[in-house]
């Protein structure tokens, strides 16, 4: 769910990340996710490395309730076809569009998962860009 980030960075005051929000949000959809976090950089990053490991936990375990429970069907087989988007994952590994649902349910729990701490970096940014100015 990079995606959300490669957004936050395109919409960002700061021109590194918009730079790299631009060049990110096209392989991002495709999961595609090593440019966002090698180039932003999400890794060794202590600030963006908390919604990383949140979204590691958060999203893995709604993910199991709601299947557990019967809301979404588990799917049957293996997916192996990762670089789809995501939406498109969820109908063909549930084969239901509860799978859909889930997953923009998913990504919005994501997208506030990195919200706070992308303006934290994001101000942390701006103020070192200007400062060099």
């Amino acid at each position: 769910m990079y995606i959300s980030i490669s957004y936050y960075c395109m919409r960002s005051k700061v021109k590194r990340l918009k730079a790299i929000g631009n060049v990110c949000v096209l392989p991002a959809i495709f999961n595609i996710n090593e440019p966002i976090v090698f180039g932003a950089p999400v890794v060794w990053n202590p600030i963006l490395m908390i919604p990383l490991c949140l979204n590691s936990i958060v999203i893995p375990s709604i993910m199991y309730l709601v299947m557990r429970i019967g809301l979404v069907p588990v799917p049957s087989a293996p997916m192996q076809m990762w670089y789809l988007p995501n939406i498109i994952q969820g109908y063909l590994t549930t084969g239901s569009l509860a799978g859909v649902v889930l997953v923009i349910v998913l990504f919005i729990v994501s997208w506030f998962i990195w919200l706070p701490f992308f303006k934290v970096y994001e101000k942390q940014q701006y103020l070192e860009e200007n400062s060099k100015k």
